[in-house]
């Protein structure tokens, strides 16, 4: 499957525990169901999740009612076979692109398919590459 230009919501909360709890529940309760997830400390107490939904309206709505700022942006989604050198090789076309990736993270059930989604300042070539 080639990549798809998707939405990806981010998420800022305060940075201790717990915050996946309150990100993923929020994100449950709206019936909204998470596709791919990646959270990271990012200084001044600060925490960021990326996540990408099958109801990113939904989703939103919910993590704003608990007061946290919510930003939705563009990234690329890409199935891939869950294999050994399936995500190498997409790197190895986005390299030899010239592609720079500001951040990538993925999802897999441990069989099948896998995704990978990453965020460039150059989307177009990223989906063209892909």
């Amino acid at each position: 499957m080639a990549a798809k230009r998707v939405k990806e919501l981010t998420v800022t909360t305060p940075n201790r525990a717990g915050m996946l709890y309150q990100v993923a529940s929020a994100v449950a309760k709206s019936g909204a169901n998470i596709m791919a997830i990646a959270g990271m400390g990012v200084g001044g107490g600060k925490a960021k999740f990326m996540l990408v939904t099958n109801n990113n309206a939904k989703a939103a709505k919910a993590l704003k009612a608990k007061k946290f700022r919510v930003k939705e942006g563009a990234v690329a989604a890409l199935s891939l076979a869950n294999k050994a050198g399936a995500a190498s090789r997409i790197g190895q076309k986005l390299a030899k692109a010239g592609v720079n990736l500001d951040y990538c993270y993925g999802s897999t059930s441990g069989k099948g398919k896998a995704l990978l989604v990453f965020s460039t300042k150059n989307l177009a070539k990223a989906l063209k590459v892909c």
